[in-house]
């Protein structure tokens, strides 16, 4: 690809973007030092490796468990429904008083029946799916063993409770639940997710060829990543001993990228097949 900002650009988004990781990440894997480039017979750089896809998490990491807020407060849980949909079976917010701001409440949403989760799709490599309560609509992406929500507009006022909440954030294990032999685990781990995230962003760059501004925009969107993550996560309990929410974004935004490259693949084919027949059909014309 020949774009003459692109290897500056890069070359600062990257660096950006695992300093930042390794400040937040408790545990974060050293990088080996590189060795010298070793140039293959053609004398072209070496390649780099193609990322490897993998399947986002299914519904069956978030069923019956429940799940807090920041891992601290609240409380979500989810059940499968009949036909295999999805249902949530108790939800608990906390929040603050209506009249009595800064005082303290809580309410329980679901006192019946339980509440259907719509499917939405995948529009960013993850199962997302809709919840459709009167007083405070929201939409959540699955991770393993999480979800993270997110709720447009103010904050919920449910006015009989006298208790005005925002569902939106990170809902996942007790910060305090997670043992030695799990932390490890989330160590390993990060470092697998950040070098799988790495290489399926260099994967998109290349593949949008000398379309500068997608170029500028996917760049844009990755440096402002770590930012967004360390919003997330900064008030997860106990994040700076086990990192769990910063792995899961941290796979999260693996899988966004990946759906876009495979969007970007579809698409581009679609576009050469119609080019073919439209050449075809002029090539059969007399």
């Amino acid at each position: 690809m020949k774009l003459s900002f692109l290897p500056a650009l890069l070359a600062t988004l990257l660096t950006a973007s695992s300093a930042s990781a390794q400040m937040m990440l408790p545990g974060a894997l050293q990088a080996a030092p590189e060795g010298p480039a070793t140039p293959n017979p053609g004398g072209a750089g070496q390649a780099r490796p193609k990322p490897v896809v993998a399947k986002p998490p299914g519904e069956e990491t978030i069923i019956d468990r429940d799940l807090l807020r920041d891992g601290s407060q609240g409380l979500i849980a989810f059940q499968r429904a009949a036909g295999k949909g999805l249902e949530i079976k108790a939800l608990s917010m906390a929040g603050e008083q209506i009249t009595h701001p800064g005082e303290a409440c809580r309410i329980d949403v679901i006192a019946g029946d339980p509440i259907e989760a719509r499917p939405l799709g995948k529009p960013k490599g993850l199962l997302r799916y809709g919840v459709d309560i009167e007083a405070c609509p929201f939409s959540f992406d699955v991770y393993e063993g999480a979800v993270l929500i997110a709720h447009e507009g103010k904050a919920c006022d449910f006015v009989a409770a006298d208790c005005r909440v925002d569902p939106s954030g990170f809902w996942g294990p007790a910060g305090s639940s997670f043992d030695d032999k799990q932390v490890k685990q989330f160590e390993s781990a990060r470092g697998r997710a950040e070098a799988s995230m790495r290489a399926q962003f260099h994967a998109l760059v290349a593949s949008l060829g000398k379309d500068k501004d997608a170029v500028k925009k996917i760049a844009s969107e990755q440096a402002g990543f770590s930012s967004e993550r360390e919003v997330a996560c900064r008030n997860y309990a106990r994040e700076d001993v086990h990192g769990f929410c910063a792995l899961r974004l941290t796979q999260g935004r693996g899988f966004a990228l990946q759906a876009a490259l495979e969007a970007g693949g579809k698409e581009r084919g679609q576009t050469k097949k119609a080019k073919g027949a439209r050449n075809a059909k002029a090539e059969a014309r007399p």
